[in-house]
């Protein structure tokens, strides 16, 4: 869940074990996608509110990004059941990011090659989860909970590029997740929310000591409703946020570690449609786009799609 300029560290569009609950023990799965993400603006302190004011807010504004900058994410997400209620998944992303204009007043002001294309491995994912309660069993929510690491030490040379694949960090930390399915008609309805918190190990301290980049929350929600079995479709909202840094234009843009000292929250707010041609094949379709923006992508865009296999689904 990271990208272009360091500061997309939200959720994908596109997930594969979504909300709180896990496969079987023995069995397994997969997801198979790409996203596709544009921004042409980057909020440069609070307030960015889309559509208000061309996106300026009370305590910053927006700059262009040149002529934008493209991102093409491919996932790989295997999940193993690997006792009863408790499943292993990982993420292992495939990334290009590369600015439509290298020329532009943006990428020839800041130094350190911001704008170079860089493409290879993203930052690789891995969590363990448990299913606490089920509402199979007569719970009237289900709940689960687990832990989380990501591994992103291998983009650690090119952090300081607009166009970097991550800050070159490995964090880990807990999440919780409560959910709750009933059936519709002939379909079926489903709605979740997650809430995680994600310790960074960090390259460095700031002036006063803060480490670099800081700690960070997110909170994802979903909400999917089908009256055939065959298809399911709703809203998806998503928020990030990193409290300790600073503003943009307050650090030190020339510093390796610049976007990584930023204060950054966003809210990106869409939709997700599954489609189903049989009992264990799932497409998945999903778009999300930025509502709100601190030090941030003020116009960030991005659109999934992917296929999930499940050999043992009923």
């Amino acid at each position: 869940m990271i990208s272009a300029l360091g500061l997309f560290l939200v959720a994908g569009v596109a997930q594969a074990g979504s909300g709180p609950w896990v496969i079987s023990e023995g069995d397994a799965s997969v997801y198979i996608g790409a996203e596709v993400q544009r921004l042409t603006r980057l909020a440069t302190g609070d307030g960015a509110w889309f559509g208000e004011g061309q996106g300026k807010g009370p305590d910053g504004g927006v700059i262009d990004v040149d002529s934008g900058i493209e991102s093409t994410f491919v996932k790989f997400i295997p999940t193993f059941g690997l006792r009863d209620r408790v499943e292993l998944e990982l993420d292992l992303p495939w990334a290009r990011v590369e600015a439509n204009r290298v020329d532009g007043p943006v990428c020839t002001a800041l130094p350190l090659q911001p704008c170079a294309t860089t493409e290879g491995i993203g930052v690789v994912g891995g969590r363990v989860k448990a299913l606490l309660l089920d509402e199979l069993s007569g719970s009237p929510v289900s709940v689960a909970a687990g832990g989380a690491l990501r591994v992103g030490t291998f983009t650690n040379e090119t952090r300081a590029r607009i166009t970097n694949l991550g800050e070159g960090t490995t964090d880990l930390g807990p999440f919780l997740a409560v959910g709750r399915s009933g059936g519709l008609s002939e379909g079926y309805w489903s709605a979740w929310v997650e809430g995680a918190w994600r310790h960074r190990f960090a390259n460095t301290e700031a002036p006063d000591g803060t480490p670099v980049p800081g700690d960070e929350f997110q909170v994802d929600g979903e909400l999917l409703a089908g009256a055939r079995p065959w298809w399911s479709a709703g809203p998806a909202v998503t928020w990030y946020a990193r409290p300790d840094g600073v503003d943009f234009g307050a650090g030190d843009l020339a510093d390796i570690d610049r976007f990584g000292a930023l204060r950054v929250a966003n809210v990106r707010a869409g939709g997700k449609l599954i489609l189903r041609s049989s009992g264990t094949t799932s497409f998945v379709l999903s778009a999300l786009g930025t509502v709100y923006a601190r030090n941030n992508p003020a116009d960030l865009f991005a659109i999934g799609a992917g296929v999930s296999y499940h050999p043992k689904a009923r």
